[in-house]
């Protein structure tokens, strides 16, 4: 009998040496000269390594992974901190680019830091983008069912091309994602790692937590987007919108003041709704031409451009008064905009992950029972509402949705000034961390890294094991226009 059990242990032992072997093979680093926006030059690696695309299938094809990998100034560095993109469909290598590579470097103080492009974004195997361009009229006012309309018809086309091209949109998902992360942990041989992440980079941290919450060392996440959070809640964007304009009331002691901005704003989307505008605006070239804009085109404006950061969400007041008075010529800019991105090809790697992630039943139910009230609509969230139930593609089962509780060790970080993603829920999420801090940053927005260096300091202060003894932090607002 010992001879019997020490032979199987042997043997197990064998594989789980080839299996780490095989994983070796996997992975391929080569130098790789980083150039920021800005035109700083770092010396960094990219890896490289493959994973199956659909690990529910047993014939599924394998896609490459890619990442660039920040060496570790420390002599004894900790577990690796790999940062996850927003979106879905940020790419980490093009995100350490702009103004966050200061932290990336930072961040090397502690350990390696790897800007980890998800699958079907930045240097990571891509998908075909949809051919089919939809043709959204810019002189005509649409209403919400002309969009659904519309894009559902494009949906089914785009659906069709990528079958008929072989992408399994089917293995671009969340859970997909947080696998990924772990075979990266794997090809690294590191036991743990650690995670940064903002908005989606968050979702995904949720489901690496979900999945894999012994192999995480640390986790700071910003802005917050929990697992039944794809899709926002109408009364929370329109709670937001009540906060800025009282907070537009006395406009931080400076002028100008808006007392009566609410009333505004209600009497504004009730013009439009009953007689939407058609409005003539000069283009990029000079050339005049009409936009046309409806309620539901100014709630998708609104929420799309407006509410994610103060930056732009001071200039709210100042918008809202010129609709009032009959003034729409900076909101038809944005709504050109906003038509003209609309009728570009559709992402499927976006599209795929928001679908799967999708809304439990009842989120969708309270969902449509506050539309009848809201102010902003369903504005925040497009048409994924409608998409979800007609289109009926993909969509993960109910365990994924549901937060759990745990105890990794994380900073949890919350602009109240953030359009995008509301402190409330953020609040709601912190109760599931039982080892985990929440800070409240006053004046922030969505986008909150790099408001001040206070931020990066902390983010870098809690990765080194460092206990944080603050609960809020007050940034100088920015005064509304």
């Amino acid at each position: 009998m010992l001879k019997k059990i020490t032979f199987k242990v042997l043997i197990i032992t064998i594989l789980l040496l080839n299996q780490n072997s095989i994983f070796g093979q996997q992975l391929k680093i080569e130098p790789y000269e980083f150039i920021t926006a800005s035109n700083d030059t770092v010396q960094a690696e990219r890896g490289t390594f493959m994973v199956k695309e659909n690990r529910e299938k047993s014939s599924s094809d394998s896609i490459k992974l890619s990442f660039i990998r920040f060496k570790s100034t420390n002599q004894n560095p900790s577990n690796p901190i790999v940062y996850l993109s927003g979106g879905p469909g940020g790419s980490g290598s093009e995100t350490a680019k702009y103004e966050r590579f200061e932290l990336f470097m930072k961040l090397r103080e502690v350990a390696d830091v790897i800007a980890f492009d998800q699958r079907g974004t930045g240097m990571s195997d891509r998908l075909i983008d949809c051919p089919v361009k939809l043709n959204i009229p810019m002189s005509k006012p649409l209403t919400k069912d002309d969009y659904l309309k519309i894009t559902t018809d494009n949906l089914k086309k785009c659906k069709s091309f990528w079958d008929s091209e072989k992408v399994d949109l089917s293995a671009y998902n969340t859970t997909e994602s947080a696998k990924d992360l772990d075979a990266l942990r794997k090809v690294l041989n590191v036991s743990k790692i650690s995670l940064w992440g903002i908005s989606y980079g968050s979702h995904l941290g949720f489901e690496y937590i979900r999945l894999f919450e012994e192999n995480i060392d640390k986790m700071v996440l910003a802005s917050l987007e929990s697992p039944d959070e794809t899709l926002r809640l109408p009364s929370k964007t329109d709670a937001f919108l009540n906060e800025i304009c009282e907070r537009a009331k006395d406009n931080y002691g400076m002028s100008p003041k808006y007392p009566n901005l609410k009333n505004k704003i209600i009497e504004v989307h009730k013009r439009l709704k009953e007689k939407p505008v058609v409005v003539e605006i000069e283009d990029d070239k000079g050339k005049k031409i009409k936009v046309g804009i409806s309620d539901f085109e100014l709630q998708i404006a609104i929420t799309a451009i407006y509410l994610r950061d103060p930056s732009i969400s001071n200039k709210i007041p100042k918008l809202y008064s010129e609709l009032h008075s009959g003034n729409f010529s900076e909101i038809a800019q944005m709504i050109k905009l906003i038509k003209q991105s609309i009728s570009e090809p559709e992402n499927p790697m976006s599209f795929a992950m928001d679908m799967h992630s999708g809304a439990s039943d009842t989120r969708k139910k309270e969902i449509r029972k506050q539309l009848k009230t809201s102010l902003l609509g369903d504005g925040i969230n497009y048409l994924m509402l409608d998409w979800i139930d007609e289109l009926n593609y993909f969509h993960l089962p109910e365990e994924f949705r549901k937060l759990k509780e745990n105890n990794v060790k994380a900073l949890l970080l919350s602009g109240k000034m953030d359009g995008r993603t509301y402190l409330s829920s953020a609040v709601e999420i912190a109760k599931s961390f039982k080892n985990g801090q929440h800070i409240i940053i006053d004046n922030a927005g969505h986008n909150l890294y790099m408001l001040s260096p206070v931020i990066g300091d902390l983010v870098l202060e809690f990765f080194k094991g460092k206990e944080l003894n603050i609960s809020e932090i007050k940034l100088e607002p920015v005064t509304f226009e």
